[in-house]
């Protein structure tokens, strides 16, 4: 096969996978990773506890134009808030993270908790609601409680934007940078709670191998190329002497 054809198939094969990836991710929030546990800044935005024997959770907090209101089974106490992206500190949308801490008891039940519904919005200064993300499209997704416990022994899963969701942001960001996020939850199969929401700004991830042995290379060949033209204009050096 020449390198022409190797070309063509290289570039088909990317399009398949980036085909196929784009209609696997959903128009919204995706769940990164479990057991993250810094965030930067960590910013409370909501808690949520049920009331009486309810196995359910649902409530949240929005931006009116002139102060947050929460509604629901939001608890007590002053974690109900909207976070502007300044306070976040985020330049890129694809930075922005929700951080989900599950305060189960982790008694003899033990069962998952299902987020059934977790939708973020940004608001201009008016209240308007300009851009909204929802959670892999409507889909619910269950969280085990690995380590059963509340406080500091208490389990930590991420949220991130997928690519389509990012780029909305952005372009919502570049026309206006003192959007507000307020952010509205449903769980099931809860046993206690509550639960709490936070909002920050991811840590950047840490270069591949690959990428370390690409830039490693390409810094060993600028390198011999320097002492090649180091060579070579001591030896014209030495003609011209001569």
């Amino acid at each position: 096969m020449n390198l022409v054809s190797k070309i063509v198939v290289g570039c088909a094969v990317l399009v398949i996978i980036a085909g196929a990836s784009s209609h696997a991710k959903a128009d919204g929030l995706v769940l990164v990773t479990p057991d993250i546990q810094k965030l930067v800044p960590p910013l409370a935005a909501l808690n949520l506890q049920h009331r009486g024997n309810s196995t359910t959770e649902r409530g949240g907090v929005r931006w009116d134009g002139s102060g947050d209101q929460w509604f629901g089974d939001t608890s007590a106490g002053p974690h109900q808030h909207t976070v502007s992206l300044t306070d976040i500190g985020i330049r890129r949308a694809s930075d922005l993270g929700v951080l989900l801490n599950i305060n189960e008891q982790g008694n003899a039940r033990n069962t998952p908790i299902t987020v059934d519904m977790l939708l973020l919005t940004a608001y201009d200064q008016n209240g308007r609601a300009v851009w909204s993300a929802d959670l892999m499209n409507g889909q619910s997704v269950s969280l085990d409680q690995f380590r059963h416990g509340i406080g500091a022994n208490s389990d930590y899963f991420l949220f991130g934007l997928d690519s389509e969701a990012a780029a909305r942001l952005q372009a919502a960001m570049d026309a206006d940078p003192n959007l507000r996020l307020g952010l509205e939850a449903a769980l099931s199969n809860v046993d206690g709670g509550p639960e709490r929401f936070q909002f920050g700004a991811r840590t950047q991830p840490v270069p591949e191998p690959a990428t370390m042995v690409l830039l490693g290379t390409g810094i060993a060949g600028v390198a011999a190329a320097a002492r090649k033209r180091r060579r070579k204009e001591a030896a014209k050096s030495e003609i011209n002497a001569s």
